[in-house]
């Protein structure tokens, strides 16, 4: 566990480079919290614990994942992350979409990723930035991933610009 925090506090505090000398805050939320089932047939076979949202079942299920964003359409978030637990004993490819819902949620930018979890592995992360957002800040993040047998998400993160004095 120490070593996850760990992991987590280093991956934050680590500077964006798109945003270098811009004062900026970080959130991370544990995904008990910000992650649910993308429909109801997956409800039986993903367990909400407190470290992570654990597919135990058989087959590949989806997770999606709201983070924060701000009223008015601000670009604030310059980086949003996921990090991955994978208890199975084979290694385990993930795949997962950024929404980010743009203005007025209604022009979605998606942005696909594949993440490979090595067998047995307490934390892997995925991560998206403005430079792969065409050098646009975030306004409104989501995640969608899909879960093989054995994965799950144990947290969802972003940094935030925060304003200047």
């Amino acid at each position: 566990m120490a070593k996850t925090a760990l992991i987590l506090a280093l991956t934050l505090a680590l500077p964006a480079a798109a945003n270098a000398g811009t004062p900026s805050d970080s959130r991370v939320t544990l995904a008990a919290g910000a992650c649910q089932t993308a429909l109801p047939v997956f409800d039986g076979v993903v367990r909400k614990r407190p470290l992570a949202v654990q597919n135990e079942g058989t087959s590949i299920t989806f997770v999606t994942c709201g983070l924060e964003g701000r009223f008015n359409a601000e670009q604030v978030t310059t980086r949003v992350f996921i990090g991955f637990v994978n208890n199975s004993s084979s290694e385990a490819t993930v795949n997962c979409t950024l929404v980010d819902g743009r203005d007025s949620i209604s022009n979605p930018v998606y942005m696909p990723k594949t993440v490979l979890l090595g067998a047995n592995t307490p934390m892997t992360e995925a991560a998206w930035t403005s430079v792969d957002n065409e050098g646009d800040n975030f306004i409104y993040p989501a995640i969608s991933c899909s879960l093989p047998p054995g994965t799950g998400i144990k947290a969802v993160g972003q940094r935030l610009v925060t304003a200047t004095p």
